[in-house]
């Protein structure tokens, strides 16, 4: 249930990177693509754990 809450934060982080590109809103621009990136880390797999 997690993994799929991550995901849809992913595609909204996406969706507000396009919009923000479309707008050329730089600010939005980062904010959303260092959101995208910060859950793209959330859902690797912690390989610290082994």
């Amino acid at each position: 249930m997690h993994k799929i809450a991550w995901l849809l934060f992913l595609v909204c982080g996406i969706i507000y990177l396009a919009a923000s590109v479309r707008d050329r809103d730089f600010l939005m621009a980062a904010g959303s693509a260092c959101f995208v990136v910060a859950v793209i880390l959330f859902l690797l797999p912690d390989s610290g754990n082994s």
